[in-house]
């Protein structure tokens, strides 16, 4: 709707899983960087955790990008919502191995056994990522640990990566037990903050700033350097300047798309009144 008016060639605060977007922040970096080496030193499990909104489902999507130009197999599967029987029946699928519609728990956990045990005599290697594990019915992580305890685990054919936002107590000691390597995103301070919203529209074929410096300060204070509410907010912030035919987004704008985000009470000239055509 706005992209026109801002010279954009396409909105850049998009919320999508775009790789084309993706910022390699210095926390970014650093979980790529302990991604990789969970793969080539052939670790069993590794924790993914931060906040919502940080980052990880993307960046667990360029991890599966660069092993793609590595002998590793790699699989991912969301578990948002997902039970013992949907996530290995997902799985089996994935891995070509033909589970029908009415195969039976105990059947798939020997599909799978199998795989893995092919797996190991022919040196092969699968690495699992697990996405929205905080997410998933409380006996998914059971059927984690059962998974990396199949097989010979001297020589292990399995590697897990997990992501998780906050779990449980229980749950949490049952990860930590699990893992040989915790990683964490953290959210962004003022400069990263700025060098991000840069990075986003420079993407998007920007050839000036489009937000003052109280902007920048403004959009930092009310999302705290989460770049999924950051998203938001310059989203917002950006129609509202198409609306108000403005040169530039200041902090007054970005108060009022704050406002929008929180459900504003109706006023003159909200942001709302632009989708509705008013």
């Amino acid at each position: 709707m706005y992209c026109d008016f801002w010279n954009l060639s396409h909105a850049p605060f998009d919320q999508l899983l775009d790789l084309e977007y993706f910022f390699e922040s210095e926390f970014h970096e650093e979980a790529l960087a302990r991604l990789l080496f969970v793969a080539e030193e052939q670790k069993k499990c590794a924790v993914f955790t931060g906040p919502a909104g940080t980052g990880k489902s993307l960046t667990l999507k360029v991890f599966q990008t660069i092993l793609k130009r590595s002998p590793y197999q790699c699989e991912s599967i969301d578990l948002l919502g997902l039970g013992e029987e949907e996530f290995l029946w997902q799985l089996c699928a994935q891995l070509r191995l033909g589970p029908s519609y009415s195969t039976q728990l105990p059947q798939l956990w020997r599909q799978l056994t199998d795989f893995l045990m092919g797996l190991q005599l022919t040196q092969g290697r699968l690495i699992l990522l697990l996405d929205h594990v905080d997410q998933s019915r409380s006996e998914c992580l059971k059927t984690i640990e059962r998974l990396l305890h199949t097989g010979n685990q001297r020589f292990p054919a399995l590697t897990i990566v997990t992501t998780s936002g906050t779990l449980n107590p229980g749950a949490a000691t049952t990860v930590s037990q699990l893992s040989d390597l915790a990683i964490e995103l953290g959210s962004f301070d003022q400069e990263t903050t700025e060098a991000y919203i840069r990075y986003r529209l420079n993407c998007s074929g920007c050839s000036k700033p489009l937000f003052t410096a109280d902007a920048m300060r403004e959009i930092q204070k009310a999302t705290e350097g989460t770049p999924e509410k950051i998203n938001q907010i310059c989203d917002l912030a950006l129609l509202a300047g198409y609306e108000q035919n403005l040169q530039e987004i200041d902090s007054d704008v970005i108060t009022r798309a704050e406002r929008e985000i929180k459900g504003a009470p109706l006023t003159i000239n909200r942001i709302s009144e632009v989708m509705h055509g008013v």
